[in-house]
């Protein structure tokens, strides 16, 4: 099963937080699963980090990078079938880097891993 994670479950999957379902983290761990991080997700934390709305105990970039491929997540650079896709998106939700996981999910087949409901409204499959 291809899977997308968010930047909350991403945070919280390398964290341990007690946030992250069980279900996430059980299909995250399975070796029946390929988990994959956007590029998009890397800018989303680079923003929240400089606005000082989070706080990561790893550089983003190389670090970041090297953090979650030593884990076994794949990053997956932004496609332009995803762009394409963002800007035929309905209008439900105006964050843009949600919106672009929308788009990357889709064009992927993957399931998003995420606990924000929002994504429900687009036909994406998500699980929490």
């Amino acid at each position: 099963m291809n899977l997308l994670l968010d930047s909350n479950t991403v945070v919280w999957f390398l964290e341990g937080a007690p946030e992250l379902s069980e279900t996430a983290a059980d299909l995250i761990e399975s070796l029946d699963s390929r988990s994959l991080i956007s590029s998009i997700t890397s800018w989303e934390l680079a923003i929240k980090t400089g606005l000082g709305r989070l706080r990561l105990p790893y550089t983003l970039g190389e670090e970041f990078d090297a953090t979650v491929e030593s884990m076994g997540f794949e990053i997956l650079p932004l496609s332009k079938a995803a762009l394409e896709r963002t800007a035929r998106l309905p209008g439900y939700h105006r964050d843009p880097f949600d919106r672009l996981l929308v788009a990357e999910a889709l064009e992927q087949s993957a399931t998003l891993v995420s606990p924000n409901e929002i994504f429900d409204t687009y036909g994406v499959r998500r699980i929490w």
